[in-house]
């Protein structure tokens, strides 16, 4: 049993070393963005209903095809559109930028999406699979390098990109800690709405309570069907 366990532990390093030596080159190609940033309309594009806007159908074809990961890819671009649906929707009840937030939300797992597809276009080729530990480990090595290279060559308006990259910790700078807030409790409203079984109870409302924001604001969120309606259109998209 420890022998086994010792293998396991050994060849999980092995791939992770192997994939870790490919990956660099792997990741230095960003693709194309079917999506102009400087002329998006995140109203348009996230208003909600069962209708996906075909820019985030076409974005989601460039960043969800990889061998192996592309349902992974997926649901994480999934979680991005709804976290950037419910951004705009929160962002004007808290004093934040509507569309800076809403565009944040949408890009703000952009350094992960790239390195996950990356990494499967590099385990296709060795022929071989990482585990989830060296997947989340190499995603945080890789991922904010790859986000501030996507959204600098993708054009990026300057505050949507900085929030999008720092939304973790932007309160640190007033002038745009409601589009930080808006961006981390639309996402826990994301993963509220497509994983409730893996949400704490009262997880969304004391982060709420910790930023300043009054209930009601999360309770107007909450009604807004629309978000719902957009998660059923996005999961009825497959991508080749």
């Amino acid at each position: 049993m420890l022998n086994r366990t010792k293998t396991a532990a050994s060849d999980a390093l092995d791939a992770r070393r192997a994939i870790g030596a490919e990956l660099r080159d792997q990741l230095r190609e960003i693709p194309q963005s079917p999506i102009e940033w400087n002329h998006f309309d995140a109203g348009v594009a996230l208003g909600g209903g069962s209708t996906v806007d075909l820019r985030l159908v076409h974005m989601s074809r460039v960043l969800c095809t990889a061998p192996a990961r592309s349902a992974e890819l997926r649901a994480l671009w999934n979680e991005c559109v709804i976290t950037g649906a419910f951004a705009l929707r929160l962002a004007p009840r808290i004093g934040g930028d509507p569309h800076a937030s809403a565009m944040a939300g949408l890009l703000h797992r952009l350094g992960d999406l790239l390195t996950i597809r990356a990494i499967g276009a590099v385990e296709y080729a060795l022929r071989i699979r990482l585990d989830g530990a060296s997947k989340a480990e190499l995603c945080v090595e890789h991922g904010n390098v790859q986000l501030e290279r996507a959204v600098r060559a993708w054009q990026v308006p300057a505050r949507a990109a900085a929030t999008a990259a720092e939304w973790r910790r932007l309160s640190d700078f007033p002038g745009v800690a409601a589009d930080a807030t808006a961006v981390y409790l639309a996402r826990l409203f994301a993963l509220e709405l497509i994983s409730p079984e893996f949400c704490a109870p009262g997880v969304l409302e004391h982060a709420a309570e910790e930023a300043g924001v009054v209930p009601a604001a999360l309770d107007d969120v909450r009604r807004d069907g629309s978000v719902r309606e957009l998660l059923g259109g996005l999961l009825s998209i497959t991508t080749p």
